[in-house]
């Protein structure tokens, strides 16, 4: 019976080590589903932000295009306002003209009360129609094998195999080129699936077909060809939209374009027709006869000052005009590329939305929504 006597204490030591245990795991699991429905709650307020960013932007691209100005003068009369011009006639009226929005590199930011939002436009118009090129293909393969290898750094076997691939996938029979695909490749994929044998509905559609890569489709990382580059291979590409690259971005090596930079399903356009001030480095490489050298200095120009017109007298001193200005306009387009990224204050968690746009102020609408990702 003396050996007992412990006893009861060591159930009472594995009793509230149990409890502990139960108490330990109750607390985790509160703050796990604590967490998760903060991170809930302000994913759901950092979409909205998205939303209202991706709303705010239509509104500003159709007042731009339709050239309706935001009123600034808050609700004083112009009465009012002579009256206080009368009462202090030193006083100097530092009203700014609102700023207009286009296509640009740099993101367009507006804060809310708890929140903030970043918008960035791009020119969807001038990138190159998909379902053009590839009909065109069909007769002239080397225009679109010239862009592939001029923009994407894609050449040989690997660049045929796409650009006859492309033209499987977009015509009507069921015979395959030399490099390209028809049913029979696609259906004995490991997922398989069938070739459209028409127009692309969306982009990403790209991804689907014979040789391109997520590599390709994006754009991918090449390195510096020797120790003496410049730096310019970093303008061969990046993933954001209008994408322009400062001189402090110059560095060895850089990013080949990729597809879902030089080619839209949404515009109209049935020849290649590109914006000189939007375009970026790998957009402007698919026009004839371009050089890198070209297209770094036509980047550098812009940066300084926009062109105002086809004929401004910087883009006549290039050793190429003549045999890009059928292909360039500076005329702003019906369509553009809005993505827009929402985020709580001092939060990490963030959600972004993308959508493309066509404004066109002189109708019913002012715009239709043609396309609309979230997540990106």
């Amino acid at each position: 019976m003396n050996d007992e006597r412990g006893i009861a204490l060591v159930l009472v030591l594995w009793v509230l080590m149990l409890l502990f245990i139960i108490v330990f795991e109750f607390c985790s699991t509160m703050r796990i589903e604590a967490t998760i429905t903060r991170n809930f709650k302000e994913g759901e307020r950092s979409y909205y932000f998205a939303e209202a960013g991706i709303n705010r932007a239509i509104i500003e691209l159709v007042k731009t295009r339709s050239d309706v100005k935001k009123f600034q003068g808050g609700k004083e009369t112009l009465v009012d306002k002579e009256d206080r011009r009368e009462s202090d006639k030193y006083a100097e009226d530092e009203e700014e003209e609102p700023e207009e929005w286009v296509p640009r590199e740099q993101p367009y930011a507006f804060l809310f009360e708890d929140g903030e939002c970043e918008v960035t436009i791009g020119d969807e118009g001038s990138k190159i129609n998909l379902n053009w090129i590839a009909t065109r293909a069909q007769s002239d393969r080397q225009l679109l094998a010239d862009i592939l290898e001029r923009s994407c750094g894609l050449y040989d076997e690997e660049r045929d195999i796409i650009v006859d691939s492309i033209i499987d996938w977009v015509d009507k029979d069921h015979e395959h080129l030399v490099g390209g695909a028809e049913d029979e490749y696609y259906e004995s994929l490991e997922d398989p699936y069938e070739c459209r044998d028409g127009e692309f509905v969306i982009l990403e559609e790209l991804l689907l077909v014979r040789g391109v890569t997520e590599d390709i489709y994006y754009g991918r990382f090449h390195p510096g060809d020797d120790e003496e580059d410049t730096g310019k291979t970093a303008l061969k590409g990046r993933r954001s939209l209008g994408n322009t690259v400062s001189e402090n971005d110059q560095v060895p090596g850089g990013m080949y374009q990729g597809l879902s930079e030089l080619f839209t399903v949404f515009s109209k356009g049935t020849a290649l027709k590109i914006n000189i001030n939007d375009a970026p480095f790998g957009l402007l490489m698919s026009l004839p006869a371009m050089t890198e050298d070209v297209a770094y200095d036509i980047i550098a120009m812009r940066r300084e000052e926009e062109f105002e017109d086809v004929r401004d007298s910087r883009l006549l001193e290039l050793p190429i005009y003549d045999q890009i200005a059928s292909q360039i306009t500076v005329e702003p387009t019906n369509f553009y590329r809005i993505t827009a990224r929402g985020r709580v204050a001092d939060s990490s968690v963030a959600r972004s939305i993308s959508a493309v746009v066509e404004i066109a102020p002189r109708q019913k609408n002012n715009y239709t929504i043609l396309y609309w990702q979230e997540g990106v």
